[in-house]
C-alpha cells in the first residue's frame, strides 16, 4: 500500500516562520531588517521622516531606576505591517533618543539583560515625544513536550505569551525540553507544535509545564473501477479546512493509498484515472488521531469543451492565451484549470455528472466567473469576456494640492451585481497562483513514513508582527507577467486599466491621509470615466485598554472600523495596554477582543475624531460576566441532549455570539453573556425550534422544546391530475426554512417545523413556481404529520424584452423580476424568479405564473421601473420594454459587506418610514428572522431617519454583526444580523 504522509504545512510553517521572526528580530543584535517580510521603502516624503523620540527605559519591580544599555526599537506601522524605523541604546540615564523617526503609528519595543522585554505604541507627528517603559524582571519556565506514545519530542516548536503580545519561541532539546529565561510575569499561555502531531495550547501557567501532543489521524482510501476491480494508479486528491492547496498521492496495485499525517477535521475527497472519475467526497470527518477508511468508486466522467470569446457578437473571436477554471458543484476542492489555444478553446476535465461552473480571464479583458455548464452540452460552452476600461482620476488635499504617491483600487460591482476589488497587485497574485496551481494538486511521493513533495515547496505565509500574511507577496513575486503599479503621478493624476465595467468607485491610500472613495461613476466595456478625490490627514488617535480596576491590558485585539467608507485596520494594544492609529477618519468604531480569546468581540466603542484632533481613548474591558446555565428540555420534564443553545447579544456594545450544545442532563453554559440583553435560540433534532429574548439574560435559563410537526402535503399539475416529482418544498417560518423533495407521487415531508404561521414555496423547472400562506398546527401526536392542501403547478409562462433608459438606450445588469426587483442579494447564484439583462438590455424571465403581472427592473444607476404584463401559460411573451426613469439608487455603500434586504420608504417628512420591502432567500437577514414588512427603527442603537442612511449603517465589513431594532405588529422586536458580501 502506498504511505504518504501530509504534515500540516502552512500551520507548521506559521509557527516556525513566527519562531523565526521572534528569535531573529529580538535577538540583542537587531538584523536592520522590517519586520513585514518584503518591506518597500516607506511610501512618505523625506520632510516626514523628522520625527524625534525619547525613550527612557526603568527597571519596574522594587526601587525604580534607570537601565543602562537597554535595547530601544522603534517600528513604523503601515497598512498592518510593521518597518523598522530606528534603533538605539538607552545612556546611563536610561535614556535613548532617537531621531528621523518617520511620523505617524509607532511600536517602541525595549529589552534589558536580566530583564523582560516592554512595549508601547503611540502616534509621532511633527512635535518630540517622550515616553517612560518600565521592564519587569526577567521570569524563568520550563516546557517539556511528550508524545502520547513515544515519549519526550525533539525540536517541538514552543512559543509562550503572556502580557507581552509579542511572543517567545523555542526548540525543546533532545530531552523533548525547552527553556525561556527572559520572559515577563503570569500568567502565560502555551502553544506546543511537533511534525505528525496535533499542537496544544494552554493557558493560565504560571511554572514549569508538560505537554503531551496526540498522534495526527491517517485515512486509507481504496478506489475501484465501474466493474468493482481494484483501480491502480489512480489519483486521489484530498483537501480540507485545515489542508490547502490540495495534496494528491496514487494508489498501489491493490487499488489503495494510506494518507497519514492528518489533523481532525472534515476533508473533501476525489478520485479520477485517465478518463475516469468518482463523486467526491464532500466533507468526510476524520476525529483526532483516527485511522478510517474510505472507498471511492470511478465511473465514466465527462469533458467539457470551453471557448473564451470576445465579448458576445456574432462572429465568435476567439481569445488566445486565456486562464480557464472548471469547478464542479459551483465551489469544489479540485478545480480543473487550463489555457486556451489561438482558436481560444480548451478541454477540461473530466468531473462527475451534477452542476459545474467555468471562469475566465484574459490580458486585457476582464474575467468572467460563474458561467453554468449544461449537463449535456451541445457543442462549446462559451465564456464571453468584456474589454477592460479606463478609470482616470485626480487626487488632492483639502487645500487642493496634489497629492503624489497616492495607491488606487477600484472597488464597486460588476454589470451582474458582483462584487468587484480590483488593483495590479491582486491581479499579479491572481496570474501567480493560476501558474503555480496549473498542474493540479501537488502530489507526494511515498518515502516511509514521511511524505516527500518533488519541486519547490508551494509558498507558505509568513507571519510579521501581528500575524500579517504575506502569501500574495510570495506568490506575486515570483509571477513573470509585468503590471504597471497604479498610483498618482506627481501631479496627482491617475490612469488606470484595465477596470471590470460596472458601476465603481477609487478607493485611493497615502499613509500620510485618511483614505478617501470617489463617487461612483458607470464604466461600459472598453468606456471611460473620470472622477477626482479629496484625501484628509484626518486626526490621530492614542488609546489605552484597561480592565475595570484600571490595569492595563496587553495582547488584546484592537480593530478599527470606518462607520462610512471602506476603512479597516487591526493592531494589539502593547504590554502597557496602548495602541495608536494615525490619519484617522471623522467616525470609527472600535471592537477590542480579550487576550485570551482574540475572536471574540468583548466591547465596541464608536470614536468621533476632528480633522487634525489628537484624540486620546481610555477602553475598559469589561470583566467577564457571569455564565448563563441553560437547561433545556422537553414537554415531560426529561432533559434534551445534544440541543443546540445559540445566543446573540441584542447589545451594540456587548457583541457576544455563543453556540454550544448541552451535555447528557440537558444542560450548556454560555460564557459572559449573563445580565446583558440577548435573543436565544435552542433548536434539536425532532423538536420545534423555540425563542426567547431576555432584555437582562438571568444566571440560570430553563428551555422548553416542544415535538416539531410533520408537515407532508402533495404537488401536482394538470388540475390536480398529475403528480410533480423533484419539486423543492420550502416551509420558511421565522427565519427557518426547512426544504424537501417531491417523491414519484408528488408527495413531501417536512419534519420539525414550529407551529404558526408559514410560507410554502414550491419550485420545479418545468413549471411555475407557487407560494402559499398557511398555519400549521400542533396535531398533538407526534407521529401524526399535519397535512397541507396540495399545491397545482401551472405550466410555465416565459417573458422577454429589453431594459432601457430615459433615452431608449439598453441598460445592462438590471435586474428583473415578478412584483419587486431585488436591491442587494447575497453573493452567488441569483435566486429563481431573477433575471440580469445583458449588454443589450435582453432579459429573460422563464418560470413565472399566468396572469396579470407585474415586471419590476431595477438598476443602481437608473433606478426602478415597472410594466403590467399579461402572461399565458406554456406561451412566451415577447417584446415587453422596461423603461427606468433615470434616478440613482439613494441605498448606495461602498462598504465590502452588508445586509441582503431592499428598502422602502413610506410617508412625508418629518414622519418617513424605511420599510424592509424584500429579505433575501438564504441570507444572513432571513436566517436572522427579520422578514418583509418589518420597519426599521434603529441600526446599532443609532435612529434611522431615511433609506440612505439605514442603508449606510447596514454596510460593513463581512462578518460583522449589526443590530436591528424593528418594529413588527405593534411590538419592537431586536435581530443581531451578521453581514455578508451582498451583490449590489
Amino acid at each position: 500500500m502506498n504511505v504518504v504522509r501530509l504534515e500540516p504545512l502552512l500551520s507548521m510553517a506559521g509557527v516556525l516562520a513566527c519562531l523565526a521572526f521572534v528569535l531573529g528580530m529580538f535577538d540583542v543584535k537587531l538584523r536592520q531588517q522590517p519586520l513585514g517580510p518584503h518591506a518597500p521603502p516607506p511610501p512618505v516624503d523625506v520632510s516626514e521622516r523628522d520625527g524625534r523620540l525619547t525613550v527612557e527605559v526603568f527597571s519596574k519591580n522594587g526601587p525604580k531606576r534607570p537601565l543602562a544599555g537597554a535595547t530601544v526599537r522603534v517600528f513604523w506601522e503601515q497598512r498592518g505591517s510593521y518597518f523598522l524605523a530606528g534603533t538605539a541604546d538607552s545612556d546611563e540615564r536610561g535614556a535613548a533618543a532617537l531621531k528621523g523617526i518617520a511620523r505617524g503609528a509607532l511600536w517602541v519595543v525595549a529589552e534589558a539583560p536580566g530583564y523582560a522585554r516592554s512595549s508601547t505604541q503611540l502616534v509621532l507627528a511633527d512635535q518630540p515625544r517622550q515616553v517612560r517603559l518600565e521592564l519587569p524582571k526577567a521570569h524563568e519556565l520550563e516546557v517539556s513536550v511528550r508524545s502520547d506514545d513515544t515519549g519526550p519530542i525533539e525540536r517541538a516548536t514552543v512559543l509562550v505569551s503572556g502580557g507581552d503580545p509579542l511572543p517567545y519561541g523555542a526548540l525543546t532539546s533532545a530531552a523533548g525540553v525547552a527553556r525561556f529565561t527572559r520572559i515577563g510575569p503570569s500568567p502565560w499561555t502555551v502553544k506546543a507544535a511537533a511534525p505528525g502531531y496535533e499542537s496544544v495550547t494552554r493557558s493560565g501557567i504560571t511554572g514549569n509545564e508538560t505537554v503531551t501532543l496526540r498522534r495526527l489521524g491517517s485515512l486509507e482510501v481504496r478506489v475501484l473501477r465501474p466493474d468493482g476491480k481494484p483501480a491502480p494508479k489512480a489519483t486521489v486528491s484530498i483537501a480540507g479546512a485545515v489542508l490547502w492547496p490540495a495534496r494528491s498521492s496514487e494508489t498501489d496495485r491493490e487499488g489503495k493509498t494510506l494518507v497519514v499525517g492528518l489533523l481532525s477535521g472534515a476533508y473533501d475527497l476525489k478520485a479520477s484515472l485517465g478518463s475516469l472519475v468518482s463523486d467526491t467526497r464532500v466533507g468526510f470527518e476524520l476525529g483526532r488521531g483516527a485511522r478510517e477508511q474510505l472507498t471511492l468508486q470511478l465511473y465514466p466522467g465527462r469533458m467539457i469543451h470551453a471557448l473564451v470569446s470576445d465579448g458576445e457578437g456574432e462572429p465568435v473571436q476567439g481569445v488566445p492565451n486565456a486562464d480557464v477554471v472548471l469547478v464542479e458543484q459551483g465551489l469544489g476542492s479540485f478545480p480543473w484549470r487550463g489555457r486556451t489555444g489561438k482558436d481560444g478553446q480548451v478541454r477540461l476535465g473530466p468531473i462527475a455528472s451534477g452542476p459545474a461552473a467555468l471562469s475566465a480571464r484574459a490580458e486585457g479583458f476582464v474575467g468572467r466567473s460563474a458561467v453554468a455548464v449544461p449537463e449535456k452540452p451541445e457543442g462549446p460552452v462559451r465564456i464571453a469576456l468584456l474589454k477592460g476600461a479606463t478609470l482616470h482620476g485626480e487626487v488632492s488635499d483639502s487645500k487642493g494640492r496634489p497629492i503624489d504617491g497616492a495607491s488606487i483600487e477600484v472597488i464597486g460591482s460588476d454589470t451582474y451585481g458582483l462584487p468587484i476589488a480590483e488593483s495590479p497587485e491582486l491581479a499579479r497574485f491572481g496570474r501567480a497562483h493560476f501558474e503555480w496551481a496549473l498542474p493540479g494538486p501537488t502530489p507526494l511521493i511515498p518515502a516511509g513514513e514521511l511524505g516527500v513533495m518533488p519541486g519547490p515547496v508551494p509558498p507558505i505565509p509568513r507571519p510579521g508582527l501581528l500575524g500579517r500574511s504575506s502569501f500574495t507577496d510570495d506568490l506575486a513575486a515570483d509571477s513573470t507577467d509585468t503590471f504597471e503599479p497604479w498610483v498618482t503621478r506627481f501631479d496627482g493624476t491617475f490612469s488606470v486599466r484595465p477596470v471590470t465595467p460596472g458601476r465603481v468607485r477609487a478607493l485611493v491610500r497615502h499613509p500620510a491621509y485618511v483614505e478617501g472613495l470617489s463617487e461612483a461613476v458607470t464604466l461600459a466595456p472598453g468606456g471611460e470615466a473620470r472622477v477626482k478625490v479629496t484625501l484628509y490627514a484626518g486626526g490621530s488617535l492614542e488609546g489605552r485598554v484597561v480592565s475595570e480596576n484600571k490595569r492595563p491590558v496587553g495582547g488584546a485585539r484592537i480593530d478599527l472600523v470606518a462607520l462610512r467608507g471602506t476603512l479597516e485596520r487591526s493592531t494589539v494594544s502593547a504590554d502597557d495596554g496602548t495602541f495608536a492609529f494615525a490619519a484617522v477618519p471623522s467616525e470609527v468604531a472600535l471592537s477590542v477582543a480579550r487576550p485570551d480569546d482574540t475572536l471574540s468581540v468583548a466591547l465596541r466603542e464608536e470614536v468621533r475624531v476632528a480633522e487634525g484632533e489628537k484624540k486620546r481613548i481610555e477602553l475598559v474591558l469589561p470583566a467577564l460576566r457571569g455564565a448563563v446555565s441553560v437547561r433545556v428540555r422537553d414537554a415531560r420534564g426529561a432533559p434534551v441532549e445534544t440541543a443546540q443553545v445559540s445566543v446573540a447579544s441584542l447589545d451594540p456594545k456587548a457583541p457576544v455570539r455563543r453556540t454550544a450544545f448541552t451535555d447528557e442532563q440537558g444542560r450548556v453554559s454560555i460564557a459572559d453573556a449573563a445580565g446583558i440583553s440577548v435573543r436565544v435560540v435552542v433548536e434539536a433534532p425532532g423538536y420545534a425550534r423555540t425563542e426567547q429574548q431576555h432584555e437582562r439574560a438571568p444566571e440560570t435559563l430553563e428551555v422548553v422544546l416542544r415535538r416539531g410537526v410533520i408537515v407532508e402535503g402533495r404537488v401536482t399539475a394538470v388540475r390536480g391530475r398529475r403528480p410533480v416529482a423533484g419539486a423543492t418544498v420550502s416551509v420558511i417560518g421565522e427565519g427557518l426554512r426547512k426544504s424537501a423533495l417531491t417523491d414519484a407521487d408528488g408527495l413531501y415531508r417536512v419534519r420539525d417545523v414550529a407551529p404558526g404561521a408559514v410560507r410554502v414555496v414550491v419550485e420545479h423547472p418545468d413549471y411555475a413556481g407557487a407560494e402559499l400562506t398557511t398555519r400549521v398546527e400542533s396535531t398533538q401526536r407526534d407521529d401524526r404529520p399535519y397535512e397541507l392542501k396540495a399545491i397545482d403547478l401551472d405550466e410555465p409562462a416565459e417573458l422577454s424584452g429589453r431594459v432601457v433608459d430615459p433615452e431608449g438606450r439598453p441598460v445592462a445588469g438590471a435586474r428583473v423580476a415578478v412584483g419587486v426587483a431585488p436591491a442587494y442579494l447575497p453573493v452567488g447564484a441569483l435566486p429563481a424568479g431573477v433575471a440580469i439583462s445583458d449588454a443589450n438590455g435582453a432579459f429573460t424571465l422563464r418560470g413565472t405564473r399566468a396572469g396579470n403581472l407585474e415586471i419590476e427592473a431595477y438598476s443602481a444607476d437608473f433606478g426602478r421601473g415597472s410594466v403590467t404584463v399579461q402572461a399565458e401559460s406554456g406561451r412566451a411573451t415577447k417584446d415587453v420594454e422596461i423603461r427606468l426613469p433615470g434616478e440613482r439608487a439613494a441605498d448606495d455603500s461602498a462598504a465590502a459587506g452588508g445586509v441582503a434586504l431592499t428598502l422602502g420608504e413610506r410617508g412625508d417628512e418629518p414622519s418617513v418610514e424605511v420599510v424592509i420591502v424584500q429579505v433575501s432567500p438564504g441570507s444572513e437577514a432571513e436566517r436572522a428572522g427579520v422578514t418583509p414588512g418589518d420597519v426599521l427603527v434603529s441600526i446599532d442603537g443609532h435612529a434611522v431617519r431615511d433609506m440612505k442612511e439605514a442603508r449606510t449603517r447596514l454596510g460593513g465589513p463581512v462578518s460583522s454583526d449589526v443590530v436591528l431594532s424593528i418594529q413588527r405588529g405593534g411590538q419592537l422586536v431586536k435581530r443581531r444580523v451578521s453581514r455578508e458580501s451582498v451583490r449590489r
